[in-house]
């Protein structure tokens, strides 16, 4: 259980320089399915390289509509950037994150290392789903943050 005194705490002392720190920080992200395949239609590999990683897209493509499992890593990023961002980490690129699949088909976030730092946290959940034309996901951050240059 996270102690009030916790929740008042200031996070942006969370910084590029490596500083270890407890957090707690929340995103959420929400993404038009139709969007995602417009764009990626009309952009193709540039869009798919620019913004997911290669086990990202072969993974989308196994499925028979392969769109709704984009938008949902695309949502997943996103609210991973907003967690990071809320938690006082700023400079990460989207690409800096990667949706993986762990033990039971559990997604989960990772460092892509794709980008000028790499990040590890003791606990980054990640919740996805997708119906209709909408993707979702929420990216929580608790426990033990580390930013820090390559």
């Amino acid at each position: 259980m996270v102690s009030d005194q916790f929740l008042r705490e200031p996070l942006n002392d969370v910084s590029i320089r490596g500083d270890l720190r407890r957090v707690g920080a929340v995103g959420v992200d929400i993404v038009r399915i139709s969007r995602v395949r417009e764009i990626a239609k009309r952009r193709g590999e540039r869009f798919l390289n620019r913004y997911f990683s290669k086990g990202e897209v072969e993974y989308s493509f196994t499925k028979s509509d392969p769109y709704p499992h984009l938008a949902a890593r695309f949502a997943a990023k996103e609210a991973a950037f907003k967690a990071f961002s809320s938690a006082g980490v700023r400079g990460l690129p989207l690409s800096s994150f990667e949706v993986v699949l762990g033990g039971g088909g559990v997604p989960a976030i990772r460092d892509s290392g794709r980008a000028s730092c790499r990040f590890a946290s003791d606990n980054i959940a990640v919740s996805l789903s997708h119906d209709g034309d909408l993707a979702i996901a929420v990216v929580m951050l608790s426990g033990e943050l580390s930013v820090t240059n390559k």
